[in-house]
């Protein structure tokens, strides 16, 4: 007698992330590998995906000012699934002996798309993914001057300077690029 079980070619009780953080890019090389097998690139997200590649392509071949991506959707929509991809796929990062860009080989019905992005790993490329809510202050509220704020504090975080304190960050920037060996 065949079981339903038998009919998947995962194991279906095994544990599936139901909610994808976009900053959670550090978590373990078997979850990642996971993602990156398991996620499915719809009709959709094809338009998403050439439209990011046709740009981000573009930008590396001729110079431009018009560097920033949107993102939007409703709640549960899979942004942060998205751009987490779209995240490792940058970076290119090895996981569990294959290169992000390998897990999308066949994913793709259309071969510009995949080309694209074969193309933009040649540029060595770092992210910073954050939820923009949690950076923000202790409360989680946004305030004034705030999202330049917050890009800077992350920004700052990854490079190794001071999150806090933008000017002080300023400062251990201008030190370290002025010392000499």
């Amino acid at each position: 007698m065949i079981k339903l079980r038998d009919l998947f070619s995962k194991d279906i009780e095994r544990d599936i992330n139901g909610v994808i953080k976009a900053e959670q890019v550090n978590s373990d090389d078997d979850r990642v590998k996971q993602e990156l097998e398991e996620f499915v690139v719809t009709k959709e997200l094809v338009k998403h995906f050439r439209k990011f590649y046709t740009n981000y392509t573009d930008s590396l071949e001729t110079k431009t000012d018009k560097i920033g991506v949107w993102i939007s959707g409703f709640f549960g929509s899979g942004k942060s699934h998205f751009l987490k991809m779209l995240s490792f796929l940058l970076e290119n990062r090895e996981i569990k002996g294959k290169r992000a860009v390998e897990y999308f080989e066949n994913k793709f019905t259309d071969d510009t798309i995949y080309s694209d992005i074969k193309r933009s790993i040649q540029t060595p490329t770092e992210t910073i993914l954050f939820n923009i809510d949690t950076e923000s202050s202790s409360d989680g509220k946004i305030k004034q001057s705030g999202i330049v704020d917050v890009f800077l504090k992350v920004f700052y975080a990854k490079l190794g300077y001071s999150s806090l304190y933008p000017r002080l960050a300023r400062i251990e920037q201008s030190f370290i690029t002025n010392i000499s060996f």
